[in-house]
C-alpha cells in the first residue's frame, strides 16, 4: 500500500507543477484593458417614451448604440489571447483607475450612463418641443461623487454617486456650491461635509485637505438629473449592464424619433457612437476599431461619429480593406445627424 502511495503521490507532484502554472495564467490579474469588437443595442429597448405609439409601431428602422467588450485586470491567459488578435487591443489601466478595484470602475461605467441618458432625453424633448410644445422637460442640477483619489480620508465611508449637499468652511461658513468650497478652506484643514446616498439618506463625513496637493481627492461631477414626474411625455429608462456614455448621440437620436410623428431612419439600419452634451454636440469616444469593425460586422447602413474619430475610424477602414463610403459619416452635432437622415428622404 505504501508503495502504491508514494507512486501516485510522485504522479501528483509532477502535476502540481504545472496545474499552479495553469492556475496562475487563469487567475493572476494585470493592470491591463483588453477591448475587443462587441454588439449593438437598440435604444428603444433601454429608453421608451409612452408617446405616438401608433406611429411609432409603424416605424421600421431601429437606432442602436454600439458596445464593445472590455476586460479590466484581464488574466494572463486573457491578455495574452487579446494580445495576438488583430481585431482586440490592450491599453495599461489609466493611474487612477490603478487604484479602484473592478466593481468600482463598473460603478464609476454606470453613473456614466445614467449622467449620458439623462442628457440626451433633455436635448431631445427640447429639440422636438421646438415643434411640438406639449413636451415639457424637467431636470434639476446635481453634482454627484465621480472618482476617489487614494489619499481621500475616509474613503470607505464614501461611495460612488453620493451627491454632495454641504460643506462647513472656515469662520463657520455654509458652503452649497462646488466652486465655493476653494475659497471656505485652507490646506491641511478638515471640515465636515454634507452629502446624500442614493437612498436618500444624508450624512455628515469630516474630510482633510491634502497639505501638499490642496485637495481633498474627490472628483465631483455636475449634472441635469431629468425628474420624470414634472415631464411629458412620460418616459421609462430600463436597466442595463453596459456603461459608459459613448452612447449618446444615438440614445438622443432615438428619443427623438420616439417623439416624432415621422421614422427619422427611412426604415434604416442607424447606428453610430459618440457623447453627447446640453448644447448638443457630439463628443470623441474610445475602441474606436473595436466599434467601427462592430458596426462593419453587423452591416449597419448608417454609422456616425464625430469628426476626430470619424478620421481615426478611416484609417481602420483602410487598414482592414473595408469600404467605408455610403455608411460611415462624420457628424459634430445631434442637429447634423437629423440633417443628414432627413437628406436620405429626399
Amino acid at each position: 500500500m505504501n508503495e502504491l502511495s508514494e507512486k501516485y503521490w510522485t504522479a501528483i507532484k509532477f502535476l502540481f507543477i504545472p496545474y499552479l502554472v495553469l492556475m496562475f495564467l487563469l487567475l493572476f490579474p494585470l493592470d491591463y484593458l483588453v477591448q475587443s469588437p462587441g454588439g449593438l443595442t437598440e435604444v428603444d429597448r433601454l429608453i421608451t417614451v409612452d408617446y405616438n405609439q401608433e406611429a411609432n409601431a409603424e416605424k421600421t428602422g431601429t437606432i442602436s448604440s454600439t458596445y464593445v467588450m472590455s476586460i479590466p485586470r484581464p488574466s494572463i491567459f486573457s491578455f495574452l489571447l487579446g494580445y495576438f488578435n488583430d481585431y482586440v487591443d490592450t491599453y495599461v489601466l489609466p493611474p487612477n483607475y490603478q487604484t479602484y478595484t473592478n466593481q468600482e470602475i463598473a460603478r464609476i461605467d454606470y453613473y456614466d450612463k445614467d449622467i449620458s441618458l439623462s442628457a440626451s432625453i433633455i436635448v431631445a424633448y427640447e429639440a422636438m418641443s421646438q415643434k411640438d410644445p406639449s413636451i415639457v422637460i424637467s431636470y434639476q442640477e446635481k453634482v454627484i461623487v465621480f472618482g476617489k483619489a487614494s489619499y481621500l480620508s475616509n474613503y470607505n465611508d464614501i461611495a460612488f454617486g453620493d451627491e454632495f449637499i454641504s460643506m462647513i468652511g472656515e469662520d463657520d461658513q455654509v458652503i452649497t456650491t462646488i466652486t465655493g468650497i476653494s475659497g471656505a478652506t485652507v490646506n491641511g484643514g478638515t471640515y465636515d461635509f454634507t452629502l446624500r446616498r442614493e437612498d436618500g439618506v444624508n450624512y455628515t463625513v469630516a474630510l482633510t485637505k491634502n497639505a501638499d496637493t490642496g485637495l481633498f481627492g474627490i472628483t465631483w461631477v455636475t449634472y441635469k438629473q431629468v425628474d420624470p414626474e414634472a415631464s411629458y411625455p412620460v418616459f421609462t429608462v430600463k436597466d442595463t449592464n453596459i456603461g459608459g456614455s459613448s452612447g449618446g448621440l444615438l440614445q438622443t437620436l432615438a428619443v427623438y424619433n420616439m417623439l416624432s410623428p415621422t421614422d427619422i431612419t427611412h426604415g434604416l439600419k442607424v447606428a453610430g457612437t459618440g457623447t453627447i452634451n446640453y448644447s448638443g454636440t457630439v463628443g470623441n469616444i474610445g475602441a474606436v476599431k473595436q466599434k467601427v469593425l462592430t458596426a462593419y460586422f453587423n452591416h449597419v447602413d448608417v454609422f456616425f461619429m464625430s469628426p476626430d474619430d470619424y478620421n481615426t475610424a478611416v484609417n481602420v477602414c483602410n487598414a482592414y480593406g473595408i469600404d467605408y463610403s455610403g455608411w460611415l459619416v462624420s457628424v459634430a452635432t445631434f442637429q447634423a445627424a437629423l440633417d443628414y437622415l432627413e437628406s436620405l428622404g429626399d
